[in-house]
């Protein structure tokens, strides 16, 4: 059985879906074998010429309801054109777990891509939407950056909805980057490193992001003990904190896998400070590669208000 790789490009309308997608299609073209099927859910600004189409060799049809991509669409379009691989131009109102692929169609990438300058407007109102369109994002992709002085906290409030995603940045020359020039509420000049209680959220969106940055530190912070699902004797378990993560209703347990290297003993609930150093391994709880802490320390604290929330922004 040929499996098909399928590549999701996400964005609301207007976004720059359709210029990544001519981007990509025609820098990757040497070398590539077989036709393009490219799928279409909604129609921006920017269009798909002829000549684009026929030099890259692209197949695109065009539909407007979520209805319309069913396995028999799909297959009907693979008789048809025979792809060597399917790009589909998504709606972001369209919800990614009922799309209905054919046995044969393999995700390879979902992309999302957001309008820097528009972020906060669509953020505030229309919450549950970007969840939808950022939840199984690979990559997310903040363009249009110019001029916008709040890219760090944007990032934080995605990484809520996301925490293993690539998160990146388009500057001016469209170089992608992920780091930026962010003032962390901790010092990175010291070995040691104690995480006020205000900077847990703060440490635990930045570690995924730049997790180099914390090899070789020892990180000491307040948290929860919590059991990590399939290992009940604690070698290793799930500290974190309740972070209110973009409104009072939204409220979630943000914590890491963490390998009880001391086999200090504890039990679910309790409260303790930790020094830990950090890693990116191999985790058997998500069969891929992860944050994990590692134990160094562990000095147990009273129990403190189940109702203390953090704040992520």
């Amino acid at each position: 059985m040929v499996e098909i790789p399928v590549f999701l490009i996400n964005g609301f309308l207007e976004s720059g879906k359709t210029s990544l997608i001519k981007d990509v299609i025609s820098s990757n073209f040497e070398g590539q074998v077989g036709e393009t099927l490219l799928v279409v859910c909604e129609e921006g600004e920017v269009e798909y010429e002829n000549s684009f189409l026929e030099k890259y060799h692209v197949h695109v049809t065009y539909i407007s309801s979520q209805s319309e991509l069913t396995r028999d669409f799909f297959e009907r379009m693979d008789k048809v054109y025979e792809p060597a691989r399917v790009v589909i131009e998504f709606n972001s109102f369209f919800k990614f777990e009922e799309l209905d692929l054919p046995e044969t169609y393999v995700i390879g990438q979902v992309i999302s891509l957001i309008d820097a300058s528009t972020f906060n407007v669509y953020f505030n109102n229309m919450k549950q939407i970007f969840n939808n369109l950022v939840k199984d994002a690979d990559l997310i992709v903040f363009n249009r950056c110019d001029k916008v002085k709040d890219l760090a906290s944007y990032r934080r409030m995605l990484r809520a909805f996301n925490a293993n995603a690539q998160i990146a940045f388009e500057g001016k020359d469209g170089a992608l980057t992920e780091t930026l020039a962010e003032d962390l509420p901790y010092d990175f000049s010291k070995d040691e490193i104690v995480l006020k209680e205000r900077d847990y959220p703060t440490f635990y969106m930045d570690a995924f992001d730049n997790y180099e940055r914390y090899y070789n530190k020892e990180i000491t912070f307040l948290a929860c003990l919590q059991e990590l699902e399939g290992c009940d004797d604690f070698s290793s378990f799930l500290p974190g904190r309740k972070v209110m993560t973009c409104c009072a209703n939204d409220v979630r347990f943000l914590g890491f896998e963490t390998k009880n290297d001391i086999k200090a003993t504890f039990k679910a609930g309790d409260w303790a400070m930790l020094t830990v150093t950090l890693t990116r391994e191999f985790s058997s709880f998500t069969n891929s590669e992860e944050v994990v802490l590692h134990l160094k320390k562990l000095v147990p604290v009273a129990k403190q208000d189940d109702n203390d929330v953090l704040s992520l922004v």
